[in-house]
């Protein structure tokens, strides 16, 4: 039988994006078959060549966007299902929690860049991309290359970033 689980592997000479990237996207493969990812979307992430590189930096520049997905293997069938998760948390290296932001309250290129991000997602990644949600907080006191930290209580858990993240300028 087979099922999904993401495997660990090291990158052969890491550029400072591909460092980023991969700091950003923690997954947790739990014993019982849930499978819970989140992704911290970051400005270090954003291809500087790609259509609207400079919106989407600076959009993830003003907002904390995170992606989260939690799935569970059905052991019988080999098949996954994906919770649909209604709502997040994230607090700043202080503990204060972040405020976060509908997409009523966003500018009109933003809602169309996190449609395109989720339609991504949804063509790229199958069934675990249907299952990913993304929230949007107030980012004015987080920093993806700047001293402090970013954690989200998330299914019996608090996952956390340390930043500065890896690949970003040493002098932020």
């Amino acid at each position: 039988m087979c099922g999904f689980f993401p495997a660990s592997s090291r990158q052969w000479k890491p550029t400072p994006d591909a460092l980023a990237r991969d700091y950003a996207t923690i997954t947790d493969a739990r014993a019982n078959g849930e499978l819970v990812v989140l992704m911290w979307i970051v400005p270090r992430m954003v291809q500087p060549t790609a259509t609207g590189a400079a919106a989407a930096t600076a959009m993830a520049q003003k907002y904390v966007m995170l992606v989260v997905v939690r799935g569970r293997l059905d052991k019988a069938t080999g098949s996954m299902s994906f919770d649909d998760i209604d709502s997040l948390d994230a607090k700043d290296q202080s503990g204060k929690a972040l405020t976060a932001v509908s997409r009523n309250d966003l500018p009109p290129n933003s809602t169309a860049m996190v449609a395109a991000l989720e339609a991504v997602f949804r063509q790229s990644m199958g069934a675990m991309g249907k299952g990913m949600k993304m929230f949007i907080f107030e980012g004015a006191n987080i920093d993806s290359c700047k001293k402090g930290q970013l954690s989200v209580p998330f299914g019996s858990e608090t996952y956390t970033w340390d930043t500065p993240f890896p690949g970003c300028d040493q002098k932020s």
